[in-house]
């Protein structure tokens, strides 16, 4: 079980830390909860073929790059595991990270030694920044949407109108009410300004929880909001 993005984005990891990426040096966020032992047989194959074998035995679901699976070789995988454990022997000199983002789904990416060191376009930083408040300031306006108690993703692509134009949630808030709500909103939600010029899309966004009466995301929002006459 596999989907593979055509585009890959770096997530920002809106609540935890506000303008900053999530830590990728360990190499397996693990699922929340005991897992259960599982006999593997994967033998070492094309990474994509070895993720899918992976999939269909557990049941997770990996989402990457389309191309970054393109010449690897997945290591071998043998014996009882945990799904945790399988995917760090499964991921083995491949250079690439493996992070839960919600029950069953987990997302690859190049490890740190291994990603681009080719400097972003500051049109394109700028526009992800544009992008973090207008998300924060929608959401934040919504007490049961605020996103200071729930772990999911949402990926979307933005049309040259500046307005969301698809929209994927993985993973869930724990209610189905605010799951309508969230997709709803950022499903409808249009940038005050549209991408600019060879942007990457589509765009990936990590929502993860915060401690409590702690949301550094929606404090940023809700100060924006209060000086610009709309508070929540």
């Amino acid at each position: 079980m596999q989907r593979c993005w055509l585009s890959y984005v770096a997530p920002w990891a809106i609540g935890l830390a506000l303008t900053g990426m999530m830590p990728a040096g360990r190499p397996v966020l693990a699922q929340s909860g005991s897992e259960t032992v599982i006999d593997f047989s994967i033998r070492p194959q094309p990474l994509a073929s070895a993720l899918s074998r992976y999939g269909d035995a557990t049941g997770n679901e990996a989402l990457y790059e389309g191309g970054l699976a393109d010449g690897r070789v997945s290591a071998d995988v043998q014996g009882r595991l945990t799904p945790t454990e399988a995917l760090q022997r499964l991921l083995a000199g491949t250079g690439l990270v493996a992070r839960f983002v919600a029950e069953g789904t987990f997302v690859l990416a190049p490890g740190p030694q291994h990603k681009s060191r080719q400097a972003m376009p500051a049109a394109h930083r700028r526009y992800y920044a544009l992008i973090q408040e207008d998300v924060l300031d929608t959401l934040c306006r919504l007490h049961e949407a605020r996103p200071n108690h729930y772990r999911l993703v949402t990926v979307f692509w933005i049309a040259q109108s500046g307005a969301v134009e698809d929209l994927l949630r993985v993973g869930t808030s724990g209610s189905a009410s605010t799951d309508q709500l969230i997709d709803q909103t950022l499903g409808g939600l249009k940038f005050r300004e549209p991408p600019p010029a060879d942007f990457v899309q589509p765009v990936r966004l990590l929502f993860v929880p915060q401690g409590p009466g702690v949301n550094p995301g929606c404090a940023t929002a809700d100060a924006r909001l209060r000086a610009h006459g709309a508070a929540p």
